[in-house]
């Protein structure tokens, strides 16, 4: 066991160091892939955490963020995620999740993104017709989680994905596959994930383009979703009396982008008031991040209240606020 536990170590490190020296000499395939709304995380802790957190998920929204850190979390757990994305744009998420002793541990997740009202613009009317439409997304899923060994934990998830602009739609299937290991050197742990593995999405229908001309048609062309694969260590490295604090990073290999890694930390007092902080690094606009939240015990209860803010530059700054209830 020591031995896998150093081999498995030496290749996480070796792979979180190599990734920052890959994508200096890669090239960035932005816009060569659809459903971005799927890389928005679930829950806040994680987006405070600079988006490390797959190895440190113990709430419902392990569901999105590693699917294996579900055995992390005990008994049944409910969390809705509220995010003010630019624009005006709106993601509302949610997950539950309820541990079976002895089988594992389930849970479903939904997230909805609702573009508001934009408008309506032809080669006629660039300023616009004066009418109107909306882009609607939305993910649902199952997941699946169980210790293998006593060690190490893996999980699945299987989701229903669908993007509709006005009267035009797609959608498609998509897995998500994790894994968590816990190395057994004090707490350090490691999270592996692929999400968003699946085939493309084909919108339905057919349309007139600028240069078709006549009585021809263009139909709309497949495009794949955001699969991503991450590689994320974690540690608790304070456990004294009140004071409880872990420290995270991730690095993100996605099929359209270069390749990117977040820190993070996540410090407890008295398992009843946290802060959150971490940073994003070698992305377009994100940069820092932070957060707070609040566990309050109600009877044999604990409502969870938290909240993130994230930098991204030159757009407008990024906040979610999420509720939970544990029982």
């Amino acid at each position: 066991m020591r031995t896998l536990s150093g081999t498995i170590l030496t290749v996480a490190v070796a792979a979180l160091l190599l990734f920052p020296a890959e994508s200096d000499a890669a090239f960035a395939k932005v816009g060569t892939s659809g459903a971005q709304f799927l890389k928005i995380g679930l829950g806040t802790r994680g987006a405070a955490m600079g988006g490390a957190f797959i190895a440190t998920a113990d709430d419902a929204s392990a569901a999105w963020w590693n699917p294996a850190c579900l055995v992390r979390v005990e008994g049944t757990q409910v969390q809705v995620t509220h995010t003010e994305w630019f624009e005006s744009i709106r993601y509302e998420a949610g997950a539950v999740s309820r541990e079976f002793p002895g089988i594992g541990t389930f849970a479903l997740q939904f997230g909805l993104l609702n573009s508001g009202d934009m408008d309506v613009t032809t080669v006629e009317s660039p300023g616009g017709t004066g009418e109107t439409f909306t882009c609607t997304d939305m993910v649902a899923g199952l997941s699946f989680s169980r210790m293998l060994t006593d060690r190490f934990s893996a999980g699945v998830t299987i989701k229903y994905v669908r993007e509709q602009w006005d009267d035009i739609s797609a959608g498609g299937i998509a897995v998500d596959l994790g894994t968590l290991y816990n190395t057994g050197f004090r707490t350090l742990r490691i999270g592996m994930t692929i999400q968003h593995f699946g085939g493309e999405l084909t919108p339905g229908g057919e349309y007139d383009s600028y240069y078709s001309g006549g009585d021809s048609l263009d139909t709309y062309q497949p495009y794949s979703m955001p699969m991503t694969f991450r590689l994320g260590l974690a540690m608790d490295v304070l456990d004294r009396g009140p004071h409880f604090m872990t420290v995270a990073v991730d690095a993100v290999h996605p099929n359209d982008n270069l390749e990117q890694v977040g820190v993070g930390a996540e410090y407890w007092f008295n398992d009843l008031v946290a802060l959150r902080g971490g940073y994003r690094v070698n992305t377009d606009e994100e940069g820092l991040t932070a957060g707070a939240g609040f566990r309050i015990p109600v009877g044999g209860q604990t409502i969870t209240l938290d909240y993130a803010y994230a930098d991204w530059g030159r757009l407008e700054m990024v906040h979610r606020a999420s509720l939970g209830m544990a029982f």
